[in-house]
């Protein structure tokens, strides 16, 4: 059974984490919350900002795309491409509902599945959520230069610079590794036209 709350499976992550070393905060977690956690890394994973639309939309373009005889693609409506006649656009609250209808961010274009790295991507993130780290405090305590018990001081600096991971509220490096290539780049502008 394909579980659609989360990436991957728990299957899937069992075996992904019996082949990674130091896999103890996985194994050592209660069974009932190893889908809780890979639900809240794909919480954290569908924040982000990625390329291409979501299949269901992608759905949606290729069925508008203008072909001539021999099934050569004349107009293919582009991410970011205004319909160039009423006739190839499709009916309003289309794009709206083709884009309510998929849960999830992936699977993007053409895929039907997540990727695997995006799945893995997931698993690495459950792992940190199950080991106690905490996106939030994780960015909060880039910014604590100094600390002390007596008479209770906090000094913060302005100076550190937090890491983008972090930034992106994704609180393991290697899941953003993972993650990264799928991202659209931070100067690039997603223009929508909503029926």
């Amino acid at each position: 059974m394909i579980d659609t709350t989360f990436y991957g499976t728990i299957d899937e992550a069992n075996q992904y984490f019996q082949s990674r070393l130091h896999s103890g905060p996985w194994f050592e977690s209660d069974p009932a919350d190893r889908p809780k956690a890979l639900w809240a890394a794909t919480q954290i994973i569908d924040t982000l900002n990625f390329k291409d639309r979501k299949h269901s939309v992608w759905l949606v373009f290729r069925q508008y795309m203008r072909l001539n005889q021999d099934g050569v693609v004349l107009f293919a409506p582009a991410i970011d491409m205004i319909w160039l006649t009423p006739e190839y656009a499709p009916p309003p609250g289309a794009l709206r509902d083709a884009e309510a209808a998929q849960l999830h961010e992936f699977p993007r274009g053409s895929d039907t599945v997540a990727p695997q790295a995006i799945c893995y991507a997931t698993y690495e993130i459950a792992y940190s959520l199950l080991d106690g780290k905490d996106p939030e405090l994780e960015l909060e305590a880039l910014g604590v230069s100094q600390q002390s018990y007596g008479s209770v001081q906090t000094t913060y600096s302005r100076n550190n610079v937090p890491l983008e991971h972090l930034i992106n509220g994704v609180p393991n490096v290697a899941a953003w590794r993972l993650i990264r290539p799928f991202l659209r780049q931070a100067d690039q502008v997603k223009l929508s036209r909503v029926s």
